[in-house]
């Protein structure tokens, strides 16, 4: 059965008529499908795809490319085609369904920026009150010049799919050091040929979950198992590898995973600093390897972009905001032990803390409030 929640940073693929009908793609936790085209195409491998999706456990949800463009009432139709296929293929309500809105094959992104969001938001409204939840999916150059997305954002909450390639051909991993930064990014589609499988390949930036209030009351509710982990780290660590294996993991001398450092498993749900990728390999030390099956790694948001929105986790007692980024700054309010607090970004290793303080900016010191990822 398909899963009904998938952990931030995880991997997936979205499959349109030219992909195998079999969607079981090495480290995939959720595919999207292609369900529709205009208001008179339907993809004729989705009702197999979508199958197969959920047979291999992967959260399932689907897209229509948009041969809208700037029209608000063709927008609606398109999306009320979809949702109605969504439905009529198995795509259970409270899933994702994305307006994928690019130039080319009937469709203009050269409408105005109003003009165009007013389309976009038009078909995303019809996908929300139909029961699912709206994406929209775009490069990210049209996103930033051909819509408004702050727009978007305010209606919908975190909702784009963005798609941006650190380089043409096969990438196995995604690079955050190549992440398109903005705001309100739901999943990055990060190559067009993820393993070399010729696929897209896609890792989510947030928990993605097919949300239960949509459901129908007659339906029985699973208890799925949530990969997401959740590890704190420091500001300046990039990115860490988390066993997900249930059994454990081992960890290996070479990329080659040809010998083990032991015999020993390391547990499922142990953290390990992630220093770069090899052959498929996690390196997480020197000659220290991990099996990238075995685990998934989580980006820290902070260490590639210091102006990037994320929750820090108070680690020391007797930690304070501060009236300034630097060593001798005034003590503004306590933060108590394990506490959570929103930040936007930093200055050094000092951490903005997003809410503000009577109008002013705080801080808090990064060594106190690690990265919750």
């Amino acid at each position: 059965m398909s899963n009904s929640i998938v952990s931030k940073r995880s991997y997936g693929v979205d499959v349109a008529s030219y992909q195998s009908t079999s969607v079981n793609y090495t480290g995939a936790k959720f595919a999207l499908v292609k369900l529709t085209q205009g208001t008179d195409y339907l993809n004729p491998k989705a009702t197999a795809q979508i199958k197969s999706a959920k047979a291999n456990g992967l959260l399932v949800g689907g897209y229509f490319y948009a041969n809208h463009s700037n029209s608000v009432s063709r927008a609606r139709s398109e999306a009320k085609y979809a949702v109605a296929k969504a439905k009529a293929l198995g795509i259970p309500e409270g899933s994702y369904i994305a307006d994928d809105f690019e130039q080319g094959s009937g469709n203009s992104v050269n409408g105005g920026v109003q003009a165009n969001t007013d389309a976009i938001m038009a078909a995303m409204q019809v996908i929300k009150d139909a029961g699912y939840q709206p994406l929209v999916y775009s490069g990210s150059f049209v996103l930033r010049n051909h819509i408004s997305i702050a727009r978007i954002e305010k209606t919908f909450g975190t909702c784009l799919w963005v798609a941006s390639y650190k380089v043409s051909g096969r990438q196995d991993y995604a690079d955050f050091n190549y992440f398109p930064s903005m705001d309100g990014v739901a999943i990055w589609q990060f190559t067009d040929n993820y393993r070399g499988l010729n696929v897209d390949g896609n890792i989510s930036l947030i928990d993605l979950k097919i949300s239960s209030h949509n459901h129908a009351p007659k339906e029985k509710k699973k208890t799925v198992e949530s990969l997401s982990q959740h590890p704190v780290v420091k500001w300046n660590i990039g990115a860490v590898a988390v066993v997900a294996n249930s059994q454990g993991a081992y960890v290996y001398t070479s990329s080659k995973l040809n010998k083990r450092e032991s015999s020993k498993l390391k547990p499922c749900g142990s953290v390990w600093q992630v220093f770069g990728f090899e052959n498929g390999a996690v390196k997480v030390g020197k000659n220290q390897y991990f099996d990238g099956r075995a685990v998934y790694v989580k980006g820290n948001p902070i260490a590639y972009n210091d102006s990037k929105h994320a929750v820090a986790k108070i680690v020391l007692p007797h930690t304070h905001a501060l009236d300034a980024p630097k060593a001798d700054a005034g003590k503004v309010y306590g933060l108590a032990l394990n506490s959570k607090v929103e930040i936007q970004g930093r200055v050094g290793r000092f951490l903005k803390i997003k809410e503000l303080h009577k109008g002013k900016q705080v801080y808090v010191t990064g060594n106190r409030a690690y990265i919750v990822l």
